[in-house]
């Protein structure tokens, strides 16, 4: 599984800072904030910030004193090296830099380094988490945010409450040298990928794999292999990829899940990679469906 790692390395993965668990009391935190080398990335709205370079942009946490933050503060991303990185999410982001410069991860990623994605998007889950939940599940009460970000407390009955990653199996469906892609509704023309769903409770990744497979495209599958995993933050899934092998070919698609799904031939899909094909549209480099397909290619070379 390593050498599939670094041969395929995943984007929103690879973070390399020590997330500093046993630095989240709050005088620790203030310490680590007022500290010459600490720096923070900024968020407005989901979107990132990015300087010059074309990295997200770092500035000193007391560069936003006295500026319009939102909840919940500042997240404590952890230590790069001797440095505290952290994350804010501020309310009117032309005090920092022109508001353009804010940008989707959806749209940048692809063209940040491996570090820089990992960090943007482990904020950007963060945030989107405290900012959909709340209130305490068990009581109703509000919830504020405690240890940095990285877990919540009620303020009615004390109980505690940590992020939420939403599991997905992603599969890629292979008869021989053909492979199995699909669209939905609404996505741009030429935009095919590997067939996703949640894993439901009571579920294995392998299970939940077959199911949707043969629920969106009528396709019995064998053989469910585990490949490689991918953070997802939009807002925080965990997408982890699965190759299985095809036991019939027809396909019935099932139109709430699926507006079409096709069998694409190894030379269909490495045309499309080496840029001398227009089978489909090449997939989002950003993407876990991009880098199976790579994988596969890879395989059967």
């Amino acid at each position: 599984m390593t050498n599939i790692q670094a041969n395929f390395p995943i984007p929103f993965a690879g973070d390399e800072l020590d997330h500093g668990e046993h630095l989240r009391e709050p005088e620790q935190m203030l310490a680590l904030m007022q500290k010459t080398s600490a720096r923070a990335i900024l968020i407005h709205k989901g979107k990132i910030g990015i300087g010059a370079g074309g990295r997200p942009h770092r500035i000193h946490p007391s560069d936003l004193v006295g500026h319009d933050l939102m909840a919940p503060g500042p997240l404590f991303l952890g230590m790069e090296g001797d440095r505290p990185i952290f994350a804010f999410s501020v309310d009117k982001p032309e005090a920092f830099m022109p508001e353009q410069n804010f940008v989707s991860l959806r749209g940048i990623g692809g063209n940040l380094k491996p570090s820089d994605l990992a960090l943007a998007g482990r904020a950007k889950s963060l945030f989107a988490w405290h900012f959909t939940d709340k209130h305490c599940v068990s009581c109703g009460n509000k919830t504020v945010a405690r240890s940095g970000g990285i877990k919540q407390q009620c303020t009615g009955c004390g109980a505690e409450s940590f992020p939420r990653v939403n599991p997905v199996a992603i599969m890629l469906v292979t008869d021989g040298d053909r492979v199995l892609l699909g669209r939905g509704a609404g996505w741009p023309e030429g935009a095919m990928s590997a067939l996703a769903g949640f894993i439901s409770p009571g579920e294995s990744i392998e299970e939940a794999a077959q199911r949707e497979v043969l629920e969106e495209a009528g396709i019995k599958t064998k053989n469910p292999r585990y490949v490689f995993s991918q953070p997802w933050p939009f807002p925080a899934q965990l997408m982890m990829g699965i190759m299985l092998e095809a036991v019939n070919t027809d396909i019935t698609i099932d139109p709430k899940e699926l507006e079409d799904a096709r069998w694409f031939t190894r030379e269909d899909v490495l045309a499309v990679y080496e840029k001398r094909g227009e089978a489909f549209m090449r997939l989002p480099r950003q993407t876990i469906a991009h880098q199976l397909l790579r994988h596969w290619l890879a395989e059967t070379a």
